[in-house]
């Protein structure tokens, strides 16, 4: 091959235009596997000291207790401000998911129209299950900000939501950005955002600090896998296909 031969597996990757997944995870197996297995260590620790009701979840109280006492002495503005983070994890999530389902259907870029499914499916599944198994009574106060729910708190399904839906427009856009400059502005912002919502929840006092970690770990571990895992059954899709037209 010579030095101005393109590999057949970079043109492939170059050709298509739009949003498409880089398959960086794929390339890189043990950082993925990595990633997945610490994400579901963080969340399995967090999850026993919850069950087990010790020193951690006291610590868990005193925190959320001093946090509601400041919010509920901050000005209007700040409340307000905190509230939107509230639907950017939960209505700005599902559009997020409805916009990208669509393109890629539209489009017809199957893999990445099936790790929108998968994740977004899978999120509700693992939420609903885990909360139930768990079953961690939200925070409770005199007065509120916000509306008051009922469902379980452990682990944040909001920031379950917002780790997928950040980390996906992240994973589709950042490759497209030429320069390293914009990337990391934009992974920046991505962080940011996934931060803030966390900090609103809680703020707000529907969240312990251990639901809001929980939850982030619990995201990531899900991403990772769910985009891992459909990166390599899509590639060896396309190997057997191509193996079939040779024959």
């Amino acid at each position: 091959m010579t030095a101005n031969t393109v590999h057949p597996d970079r043109k492939k990757r170059r050709k298509p235009g739009g949003l498409q997944s880089p398959d960086f995870l794929m390339r890189h197996p043990v950082f993925s596997v990595t990633i997945i297995l610490l994400s579901i260590m963080i969340f399995g620790i967090l999850a026993y000291f919850v069950l087990q009701q010790g020193s951690l979840v006291k610590w868990d109280l005193d925190v959320v207790n001093r946090m509601h006492t400041v919010a509920l002495s901050s000005p209007e503005w700040v409340k307000n401000v905190m509230l939107a983070g509230d639907y950017l994890g939960k209505q700005g999530y599902m559009v997020a998911g409805v916009i990208l389902g669509l393109y890629f259907l539209i489009k017809r870029f199957w893999k990445e129209f099936f790790m929108v499914i998968v994740l977004y499916a899978g999120q509700g599944i693992l939420f609903l299950s885990l909360g139930s198994l768990i079953a961690r009574p939200r925070p409770v106060f005199s007065e509120n900000i916000g509306s008051v729910i009922s469902y379980p708190s452990f682990p944040s399904g909001h920031m379950m939501s917002a780790v997928i839906m950040f980390g996906l427009l992240a994973y589709f856009i950042v490759p497209k950005i030429s320069s390293w400059a914009g990337k990391a502005a934009a992974i920046l912002l991505a962080v940011f955002l996934v931060f803030f919502i966390g900090y609103s929840r809680f703020f707000m006092g529907v969240h312990y600090i251990t639901d809001i970690i929980a939850g982030t770990a619990l995201g990531v571990a899900w991403v990772t896998l769910v985009i891992f895992s459909i990166e390599i059954i899509s590639r060896k899709v396309v190997k057997e296909n191509e193996k079939e037209k040779e024959k």
